[in-house]
């Protein structure tokens, strides 16, 4: 790859030169970046499009804020396709369906911020400079709306960009070069790295950590997945945090726990690589540890307590999960709402009153099973593992008791089983009819 790099390098610095002798003023910032855009979509030459595009990249890094709210505003104002055209060519390829009226209606789609997008993708930086680039547009995204149109472009670009054929697999140990091993810190994002002390913990010989990776970021990780290996579906997550917890023999596991799943790239959010990710995990291990039989997660449920916030399960229905525990409840907690027990007294639940646990439990269930964004579970780790075939095995109460654990959902935390033999067809039946399978186990204790 690196002769590939200094081919492209010479190609670049052979067109900035055409493009000085050409127009000199052009590297004197005598024109604005949105004229620098109409200039690179205007060029035809390769040498000089390249020049063009690497300092429109290198101008984009050094905007304020408030600059590259403007910039978006641009692709989204001036650089929008032609919507008339485009809605002639629809009613042509209804009236004539041919590869010919076809390839127009592509062409029609694919003008203005499309094709820029597809031009600033120059070799070596171009791909992580329109990540980043990403990243900067979902900042601005809720205020601002009118961007949604221009993130649907760059999004749908990169998702063919980051195809999952596309991705390295690697396992990530100890040995693993620092630089990667630090961002493996930076980026964990659902259980804190405390120090690499915590991290050679993390990578002892009865956990395992797994990275994806692009040809076009080959040192920034996609995506980490952590492992431990026990000899059951765990209940709580400090066994996995705790850096003093004595070493298993892996060798006398059954399970593999994915504890923690981490995206590292802000800008690819919304981009899944889902099934194909706990897939490949799953064949890794199994290969090397065929006495693996069993694989489940211990994760968070980190939409609850927003979804409590937020009424999307209201007094009533708390209080159907309660059942005939509602009157014990609110005297322990001396509370008149079940709304008010869970928003303000949340520290005070007992993990040794059996009411307050099957409460809670039946409150994480109804949560994942019943409150949905459109069709699907509202909460984003659900949504993940469902559609990729999993199961709710169990809801377990009081599993991580750590201050962000209790903020985020009361310490709830629910195991997610990737049964093998049942993947396919979950994934088939949540995709289809929005079923989601909650085992047997879970149905009789707490339906």
């Amino acid at each position: 790859m690196k002769w590939i790099n200094r081919l492209i390098d010479s190609v670049a610095t052979r067109g900035r030169e055409l493009l000085h002798a050409e127009d000199p003023s052009r590297f004197d910032m005598a024109y604005s970046l949105q004229e620098d855009c109409t200039a690179l979509l205007n060029q035809r030459g390769d040498a000089v499009a390249l020049a063009i595009a690497q300092q429109i990249l290198d101008r984009y890094v050094r905007l304020s804020t408030e600059e590259k709210l403007s910039f978006f505003q641009y692709l989204a104002r001036d650089l929008s396709p032609d919507y008339e055209a485009l809605g002639k060519h629809a009613q042509a390829m209804d009236a004539e369906p041919d590869a010919r009226t076809y390839r127009r209606l592509l062409a029609s789609l694919r003008q203005g911020r499309w094709t820029l997008f597809e031009l600033l993708n120059i070799p070596g930086v171009g791909t992580q400079a329109l990540v980043r680039m990403r990243e900067d547009l979902l900042d601005h995204l809720q205020e601002n709306p009118e961007l949604k149109a221009v993130d649907l472009d760059l999004q749908t670009i990169l998702e063919a960009w980051f195809n999952r054929g596309f991705l390295e697999f690697r396992e990530i140990n100890w040995h693993t070069p620092a630089d990667v091993l630090e961002k493996l810190i930076r980026y964990e994002a659902v259980h804190e790295i405390q120090n690499w002390q915590d991290l050679k913990r993390r990578l002892a010989s009865d956990r395992a950590c797994f990275a994806f990776f692009h040809p076009a970021l080959p040192d920034e990780p996609l995506i980490f997945v952590q492992v431990g290996y026990t000899d059951a579906v765990s209940t709580a997550i400090d066994p996995f945090l705790d850096q003093d917890q004595p070493e298993v023999d892996a060798d006398q596991a059954n399970t593999a726990i994915f504890y923690s799943i981490s995206n590292c790239q802000k800008g690819l959010r919304g981009i899944s690589f889902g099934n194909f990710l706990i897939k490949q995990v799953v064949q890794h291990i199994q290969q090397n540890h065929p006495h693996i039989t069993q694989f489940s997660t211990l994760s968070p449920i980190p939409g609850l307590s927003r979804a409590l916030n937020s009424e999307k399960l209201d007094e009533t229905r708390l209080e159907q999960l309660a059942g005939n525990q509602l009157g014990e409840l609110k005297e322990r907690y001396q509370v008149s709402s079940l709304r008010d027990l869970l928003q303000h007294k949340a520290d005070k639940l007992s993990v040794d009153h059996a009411p307050t646990v099957l409460f809670i439990e039946k409150l994480g269930l109804a949560y994942l099973t019943e409150v949905k964004r459109e069709s699907e579970p509202y909460d984003p780790v659900a949504r993940f593992h469902l559609s990729n075939g999993a199961s709710i095995f169990r809801i377990n109460a009081f599993a991580n008791c750590r201050p962000y654990g209790l903020k985020s959902s009361y310490g709830l935390m629910v195991n997610y089983l990737y049964d093998l033999s049942r993947v396919e067809q979950n994934h088939e039946q949540f995709k289809r009819n929005g079923t989601i399978d909650v085992h047997r186990a879970m149905r009789k204790k707490l339906g």
